[in-house]
């Protein structure tokens, strides 16, 4: 019976073929080796990893495990690794706390939404690692020779290509965080050191993009608050930004001494930027004044 030889190569520099191997013996536990410890070994240094056995009839069945472990070791190792350089290399994030955090997020998009059927199809990153294990195994069937990143970069170069556009996707919505973060504090800063006009205004958060403004006395703020009670529909075609720009301005002209914010969403968009740029001059209530 012919002897079957495979060699992978993988990355010698971070320790990660070690890791390689011992997830492949993991899943071969007691086929090759008296001591039951599976039949992949590194012969040296280079990061290869090297397989010889007469197989025979089990050939396929080999090829599909060995290709399953491939699989979940680019997806559960390598991923999380070339997320991290991504974003640390690429894009220059650099506090450890905060490359986890968009790491996971990352992680997030790749997975996706889960479906109705999730208890049967898996969850998305299982449907990951079956869609790669299918392109290994077919590989290993006709080749002895595996260099995993060469295999990766240009055999999976969709995969590739998902894993870059998820770094790009929570990099950008981090920079806009950043971005507007810096934005809501430098208006902050202007509240504080800006003149008080009135003693007091009342925001009334009718849901969504519906605002009202009154006075101490509960009157419609001068001629500008009709321009916030437009119909629902109306409402739902003006842009929220722009709804949310309008807003701060009229309140900031006005510099009120405090701000009583009436919504039923405290958790809405608008009414957080409020609440920060306003800091300790805005209170939030449940209920419309009476």
């Amino acid at each position: 019976m012919k002897m079957d030889v495979w060699t992978i190569v993988a990355d010698a520099e971070s320790g990660l073929s070690e890791r390689l191997a011992a997830m492949l013996n993991q899943s071969f536990a007691g086929l090759a080796g008296q001591g039951g410890e599976g039949p992949w070994e590194l012969p040296g240094d280079g990061g290869l990893i090297r397989c010889c056995l007469k197989i025979g009839q089990g050939r396929d069945e080999f090829c599909n495990r060995t290709g399953h472990v491939l699989a979940e070791y680019t997806v559960m190792e390598r991923e999380l690794a070339q997320l991290r350089q991504l974003l640390h290399n690429q894009y220059g994030f650099r506090n450890p706390i905060e490359l986890d955090v968009m790491i996971s997020e990352a992680i997030g998009l790749l997975d996706g939404e889960p479906e109705a059927d999730e208890a049967v199809a898996g969850r998305g990153r299982d449907k990951r690692i079956r869609r790669l294990a299918q392109q290994f195994a077919a590989y290993l069937r006709e080749n002895e020779f595996l260099h995993l990143e060469g295999f990766i970069r240009f055999r999976l170069r969709d995969y590739e290509a998902e894993v870059k556009e998820a770094a790009a996707t929570v990099a950008e919505e981090r920079l806009m965080d950043r971005q507007y973060e810096e934005f809501v504090s430098l208006l902050h800063s202007m509240v504080e050191w800006q003149e008080v006009r009135v003693p007091e205004v009342h925001v009334l958060h009718g849901g969504g993009h519906a605002f009202r403004l009154l006075d101490e006395k509960l009157r419609p703020l001068e001629k500008e608050a009709p321009n916030w009670a437009e119909t629902s529909e109306e409402q739902a075609e003006r842009d929220s930004l722009e709804v949310e720009s309008l807003l701060v301005s009229r309140l900031l002209a006005v510099s009120p001494r405090r701000l009583y914010i009436h919504t039923r969403e405290p958790e809405a968009q608008v009414i957080r930027t409020l609440m920060g740029i306003f800091g300790e001059r805005a209170a939030l209530y449940p209920e419309q004044p009476t």
